[in-house]
């Protein structure tokens, strides 16, 4: 038994070596920002926006990084020759998140994640032409936020769900069912392609 399971554990090892060593990750967008932390607004759901003093600035640039590298990776993999991109910063910054819309143009970028399995969502608007730019981190996590969930995907149909195929949620199909976020921070700042600006 033991030797069947050691087997089988061996082979699920050499799959998974196989599989990593058929994607290919390009670095796709790298950015330098600065974000101003006394631009900082934050909306709580229930509440509207806070006032100056009760944002506490200091404890959010040091937890989502006022000075962060945001950077977006291309994986090919070779599973379902799909591209999947992902953003690293300093929240999500292991393997990073499965980005729902990302679009670069001259002028402008866009990048909006799909919900982390916390219930976090990130989203940037960077002008290149002056750097400009919006954060903007939702946070989803709250009790009241999970029983509509829990509601709307057990009135859904079996082949109909909230989630995409891969298990993922959208800021569009949160917003089409008025799902709104616990929290919402909106921080300007300025990005810059590269490193170190």
């Amino acid at each position: 038994m033991l030797v069947k399971l050691a087997r089988s554990m061996f082979l699920l090892f050499c799959i998974s070596i196989h599989f990593e060593a058929e994607s290919k990750t390009n670095s796709v967008l790298k950015l330098s920002c600065k974000f101003d932390p006394y631009s900082i607004k934050q909306k709580q759901k229930n509440v509207g926006f806070l006032e100056d003093e009760k944002i506490d600035r200091d404890q959010i640039c040091n937890i989502l990084g006022c000075e962060d590298t945001i950077e977006v990776n291309k994986y090919e993999t070779k599973i379902n020759d799909k591209y999947e991109y992902r953003l690293r910063n300093k929240w999500f910054n292991h393997q990073g998140i499965l980005l729902d819309d990302f679009l670069i143009t001259k002028k402008n970028v866009t990048i909006n994640t799909f919900v982390s399995q916390a219930y976090f969502l990130d989203s940037y608007s960077i002008n290149r032409v002056t750097g400009k730019s919006v954060r903007t981190f939702y946070r989803f996590n709250d009790p009241e936020f999970m029983n509509k969930i829990n509601k709307i995907q057990k009135n859904k149909s079996n082949n109909d769900s909230l989630y995409n195929e891969n298990g993922k949620l959208s800021l569009k199909t949160l917003e089409s069912y008025s799902l709104k976020p616990a929290e919402t921070l909106y921080i300007e700042g300025h990005c810059y392609e590269g490193t170190g600006v």
